[in-house]
């Protein structure tokens, strides 16, 4: 009888306990304050109110948890999202922001996207860093915020993230990419650089060098500089003055 009352007696502790745990987590653990830092481009009451979409939000040790062990489906220009805890009412929310491949003009804003093509970020901002694209043949009426964008060239993407990488290797600033028919032109000014489908480092190599040149033999001069062919030091570079009639009649040879 006594071992009964013994275990009862346990039991009813073990309750009681859970009970006390769990109204000091409920009770002492109620979100008050949300802080977010390491964002730039979206804003802090946007991501507030996106942690507070879910219904157990109210707890801190929830968002806590939530945010450092479960695959969490983010804002499609977030990459990254950790949580502490100042004290147990004020939960700091930390994330990272993708890096942007390009932009370009879309319902009278611009529409940011990251490596994958993925729709990530539409605002009226420019960022810097971002190069403005445009050729890209997309279907405006079926562009989705944090879904890949409709192209009709599905290896466009790939091609820029290559070009993009080359253009920051060799320390080269263009004011624009063209991604027409899956053709890369670039564009310095009022020259443009046509680089095809293809072989772009020893093509992004020579551009340096080769606007020096154009500075010097056609200073100011607009036009278009073709390397869609360049596959060696000795193949030839034409470049055709915006005045040319005709490539065959108006093209000239860089030296």
């Amino acid at each position: 009888m006594k071992r009964k009352k013994r275990m009862l007696m346990i039991v009813l502790i073990s309750i009681l306990s859970v009970v006390v745990i769990f109204l000091a987590v409920f009770l002492l653990f109620q979100t008050r304050k949300i802080e977010v830092t390491g964002n730039q481009y979206c804003s802090d009451e946007e991501l507030v109110k996106w942690i507070q979409k879910d219904e157990l939000a109210f707890n801190s040790l929830y968002i806590w948890f939530k945010y450092n062990y479960t695959d969490v489906e983010k804002p499609a220009a977030i990459e990254s999202v950790t949580a502490s805890m100042k004290n147990p009412w004020t939960v700091e929310i930390k994330v990272k922001e993708k890096t942007f491949l390009g932009y370009f003009d879309y319902d009278g804003a611009f529409l940011y996207f990251d490596d994958n093509g993925t729709a990530a970020l539409k605002t009226s901002e420019v960022i810097e860093g971002a190069p403005f694209i445009e050729g890209l043949g997309i279907d405006e009426s079926k562009v989705k915020m944090n879904q890949e964008l409709p192209v009709t060239d599905e290896g466009i993407f790939e091609k820029i993230v290559e070009v993009t990488r080359l253009l920051n290797k060799y320390e080269l600033f263009s004011d624009r990419l063209s991604g027409e028919d899956g053709n890369i032109s670039l564009f310095f000014g009022v020259v443009t650089v046509q680089l095809g489908s293809g072989d772009y480092e020893q093509k992004i190599a020579q551009i340096s060098p080769i606007l020096e040149k154009l500075d010097e033999q056609f200073a100011g001069q607009a036009g278009v500089l073709h390397l869609e062919k360049y596959d060696s030091p000795n193949s030839a570079i034409r470049f055709v003055p915006e005045t040319a009639q005709t490539e065959d009649a108006k093209a000239d040879k860089i030296e």
